[in-house]
């Protein structure tokens, strides 16, 4: 059983996460942090016989403190092997994928490159919104976290591979940048297929640039669509 599991993920997520690893070991010491300067101040002291749990962060881990895991570091990616890197339900429906899903794995430097340890998939329907997409996948995630609980809260060994493997190429934060600027002269048919990769939801992340300045789309995305998408799922 780890002395401590480091749980890096919002402050929404921390308390479902808890309770499902707490279930399984009660005794169990879980510190929750969600910002960079947190991890840093967990990783400050050194301490042995410790697990790293990173859960749909934006926050790169350094290697470090990877290496300083004795029970090891694992990452639970709201996409699937074929999508690493940020925003995989964007580009999943930018590129009219058919299957998404979620993953758990093992942590290494490279971002979503460690052995893959769980993987749940679902088909794609036309039409489908990054919301929608992005909301079934957590709730995949959640699904894998809630298998995978009882041995990262008790046992000291490492989660086993599937021997699954990553593809496609990683996307970054500049990439999908890249892709919310929106030409001044789109057509309609395009604009609309941008936006519901990238411009659906409550985030406002298309622009127009236009004689040296940037101009936000303000979308119609109400609290109405978002729980209309989010149905049942957990809090996020």
């Amino acid at each position: 059983m780890p002395d401590e599991i480091v749980l890096l993920t919002g402050e929404r997520e921390a308390p479902y996460l808890t309770q499902h690893l707490q279930v399984q070991a009660p005794a169990l010491a879980i510190r929750h942090v969600a910002t960079r300067e947190a991890l840093d101040a967990a990783f400050a002291v050194p301490r042995r016989r410790r697990r790293l749990i990173a859960f749909t962060t934006n926050i790169v881990v350094p290697g470090r403190y990877i290496a300083a895991c004795d029970l090891g570091a694992y990452n639970f990616h709201p996409g699937p092997p074929t999508y690493p890197g940020v925003y995989p339900e964007s580009f999943a429906v930018w590129e009219g994928a058919k299957h998404f899903g979620a993953t758990a794995h093992a942590m290494v430097r490279q971002v979503d490159a460690g052995p893959i340890v769980r993987t749940e998939w679902f088909d794609v329907q036309p039409g489908w919104g990054r919301m929608h997409v992005a909301t079934l996948a957590f709730q995949a995630l959640v699904r894998i976290f809630a298998s995978l609980a009882p041995h990262l809260a008790a046992q000291d060994t490492e989660l086993p591979p599937t021997g699954e493997s990553w593809s496609g190429p990683t996307r970054f934060r500049k990439d999908f940048e890249a892709m919310c600027q929106i030409p001044a002269d789109i057509a309609p048919a395009d604009y609309a297929k941008r936006y519901r990769a990238f411009g659906e939801g409550p985030f406002q992340d298309l622009y127009v640039l236009m004689h040296g300045h940037r101009y936000k789309i303000v979308n119609p995305w109400t609290d109405a669509d978002l729980t209309r998408e989010m149905g049942q799922a957990p809090p996020a």
